[in-house]
């Protein structure tokens, strides 16, 4: 009985919640291109920011004793951050290889992740609120739209892959 409840309520939900399927990435680039350009700026991008990162963090490190102690939830939180970087560059690895080999499963994987990993990050952003700027507000709120935009285009790619039947998943046939 829960089960049939539990499916109708999906039902529902699926029905009432219409995403908008994009055929564009940025309003110009076909999606998947698009995509593929977006994944490999993030890589990039990602890998830079947590290079300074963890420069930063060798640099408090070696620095004196006293400084390391008005320097400490600071590095706490350099230390957070880039472990959240580093499961960043994993995932975006695997969502290019998802992107190149149109693999639906892997680009779902990814989807899902984005939108755990962007709720999580506003969250902790919005934990440390009181330290930030209004600069560093701004640009909080543009990463969640852009994820937000991200989310939706992933989405989209992956419905087009499916509708259109662009996506085989083979079986290697078994001759020993």
């Amino acid at each position: 009985m829960s089960a049939t409840l539990q499916s109708s309520l999906k039902e529902k939900i699926k029905e009432s919640v219409e995403i908008p399927i994009l055929t564009r990435c940025c309003f110009c680039f076909p999606l998947r291109r698009g995509l593929i350009a977006f994944a490999y700026t993030n890589l990039i991008l990602t890998l830079v920011v947590t290079s300074f990162l963890s420069l930063y963090i060798s640099v408090i490190r070696n620095s004196s004793q006293q400084q390391q102690q008005e320097m400490a939830s600071e590095l706490i939180r350099l230390i957070v951050d880039t472990v959240a970087l580093l499961i960043e560059v994993t995932m975006t690895t695997v969502f290019v290889v998802a992107l190149h080999k149109k693999h639906v499963l892997l680009m779902k994987l990814y989807l899902y992740f984005e939108i755990i990993y962007s709720t999580i990050g506003f969250a902790y952003s919005l934990a440390f609120i009181n330290k930030e700027t209004a600069s560093e507000l701004f640009l909080i709120l543009f990463q969640l739209t852009l994820q937000i935009y991200l989310v939706i285009l992933i989405w989209s790619s992956i419905v087009k892959m499916e509708r259109d039947g662009s996506v085989k998943y083979t079986r290697e046939s078994g001759t020993a």
